[in-house]
Parts: C-alpha cells; structure tokens; sequence
C-alpha cells in the first residue's frame, strides 16, 4: 500500500503558526539568522514560509493592469506577522469573499430571523472580527493542549489533575468544525490545497524528520 499522502489547508498552515509562535514568542527572531543555532524551529519557520508562499502567492490569472500592485503586496505579506494581524484582508475586496459573508449571513440567519440582513457585509466588518476569531483559535488550541507539557505522571495528585482537565477539554473536541471552516475562507478564500510533495516542489517545503531533530535537541 502507497504511503498516505499529507495535503494541507489554511488551517494546517494556522496550527504550525500557533505552536511556531509558542515556542518561539519574540518576532525578533522570526527569521532564519536568529533560529541558526535551534534546527527544529528553523524548520518550523521554514515550512510556514514555503506554506506561505504556497497560499499567497501571485494569481496567474491577474491582469497585467494588477501586475505591479499584486509584485508589491505578495513581497509585503508573506509573513508571519501580516497573517496573524490580518493584514492581508486589506489588499482583497469583498468579491473575494463571497462565500465568507454567506457563510456569515446564513448562519446568524439559523440563530436569529429577525436579524436585519440589509446591510451587507464589507471587508472592513472582516478585518474587525478576524483578530477575535484567531484569538479565540489559539485558546482552544492551548485547552486542547493543556497537558502536552507532563513527561512523566505518575502520583495520584498529577494524574487527577490531567484526568480533570482533560475531561473537560475533550468536550470541546469536533465542537469548532465552523469556526476553522471561517478561518479558512478568511486566510484561502479559494479553498486551495497542496500536497507534501508540491510544497516540496515548488515551494522549498522542507523534508527533514522533525520528530527526529525534536528528539536530538532535547
């Protein structure tokens, strides 16, 4: 049987940021100079870029009235900065985002029928609720992975403590399916996917075990 291919979204790209920026908080260091003398988050860093670039990269299908604002914004935000920030949302109008705000639409519809829908949504409403909705991302992630610090737990006071919080935590497992749909259609509004081995071919994607540099930095 062929080995199981990885094909990554938008979300896959989110999650390597979450924990990129975990273990690495200060955006000084950001860069592959700084991360030299740690392997495992300089290939971290990597393959964000090369996710990055994959996501963000220029349209071919542009016209080449857009050519040069397109040359511009591409160099000017493939960062980790300009994703978390939103900065990008800036450069897309609200076509780009028309099944995001029918997404929006429909579902505030289901909770609420008495909502005045008249108003439609613009790319500044957007780049308002896109913070919030990433923050509220990166705390489920640290609930979800509250106990992935324990290396050894072996006393009743350590394993009560992990069986607690984990029953609580894993209620919230499959309940946020929506919410990485929207993250989604904010940050790949296309619904583009790449396989490993696209990334690797045209994107630089690194190859080396991460698991295994993990285990020799230790």
């Amino acid at each position: 049987m062929p080995p199981v291919t990885k094909t990554y979204s938008a979300i896959d790209l989110l999650d390597k940021v979450f924990e990129f920026v975990e273990m690495t908080p200060n955006p000084n260091e950001w860069n592959l100079r700084s991360l030299k003398s740690n392997p495992p988050r300089q290939i971290r860093f990597r393959q964000i870029d090369a996710l990055l670039k994959a996501f963000f990269i220029e349209d071919p299908e542009i016209g080449l009235a857009n050519k040069v604002k397109s040359i511009f914004f591409n160099q000017k935000r493939i960062s980790i900065e300009s994703l978390l920030n939103g900065g990008f949302l800036k450069e897309r109008t609200i076509y780009d985002y028309a099944n995001l705000a029918r997404f929006i639409n429909d579902f505030v519809k289901k909770r609420n029928e008495n909502i005045d829908q008249s108003n439609t949504i613009g790319v500044e409403q957007l780049i308002f609720i896109f913070p919030q909705l990433l923050a509220f991302k990166r705390q489920l992630r640290n609930l979800l992975t509250f106990n992935s610090g324990w290396l050894e737990a072996g006393g009743v006071t350590s394993l009560f403590s992990i069986y607690l919080t984990s029953s609580i935590s894993n209620n919230l497992i499959g309940k946020y399916d929506e919410l990485n749909i929207v993250l989604e259609l904010f940050i790949n509004p296309k619904g583009l996917t790449f396989t490993e081995e696209e990334l690797i071919a045209k994107f630089n994607f690194p190859t080396e075990n991460l698991d295994a540099l993990d285990a020799d930095f230790i």
